[in-house]
């Protein structure tokens, strides 16, 4: 087989093994551009989503982090629903709560620990999530969540994760050892 110039002289002479071997590496050559132009256009789509996505967790969880010392430490409980949603789900182990029954069970617990700090030990962020890991400590001089007043002080551990929507804390699932701070209050004892 010949190929020609465009003046009619003969360029290359082709076998018909080498004619197919270059027509490979023509096709292969394309499917690898081919390849690598979906890698690249997936790169351009999925990056900024990533960092997109990077950056909603990083505002997530200084949300949950000023709610923690902002609102919860220092009491400010003006301040609540600017980091809540209006439909706003607090789930628990016998029946879920909603944005008014947290902030009352938070007006409880300070009203029994006057004063209460509250402070974030770890915070992480995995998609829509954020999970606090906090300790809440002060001395029981009030009656407060159904308790009486001892005088004792307390110190606890617990876990909070946060669902968040548009910016705000739409669903909360909190966990501490209710054990533990009885215990402490002198309420019930320890065991043996």
């Amino acid at each position: 087989m010949l190929q020609f110039q465009d003046d009619g002289a003969i360029l290359k002479f082709y076998s018909v093994d080498s004619w197919e071997s270059d027509t490979e590496r023509l096709t292969n050559k394309e499917d690898r551009m081919r390849k690598g132009s979906s890698l690249l256009l997936l790169f351009v789509i999925c990056v900024p989503a990533k960092a997109q996505q990077a950056g909603d967790q990083e505002r997530n969880k200084q949300i949950a982090r000023s709610f923690f010392e902002e609102v919860l430490d220092k009491g400010r409980f003006d301040r609540y629903a600017e980091s809540h949603a209006k439909d706003f789900v607090a789930h628990g182990e016998n029946r879920d709560g909603t944005l008014d029954d947290d902030m009352a069970a938070a007006r409880e617990e300070r009203k029994a620990l006057p004063d209460m700090h509250v402070r974030v030990n770890q915070i992480l962020a995995e998609r829509d999530l954020v999970a606090v890991h906090w300790t809440a400590s002060g001395t029981n001089t009030q009656e407060g969540m159904g308790f009486p007043a001892t005088g004792k002080k307390i110190k606890v551990d617990g876990m909070t994760i946060f669902r968040f929507k548009a910016g705000k804390i739409c669903e909360e699932w909190s966990v501490w050892d209710m054990l533990s701070v009885m215990r402490q209050m002198g309420l019930i004892s320890s065991p043996q």
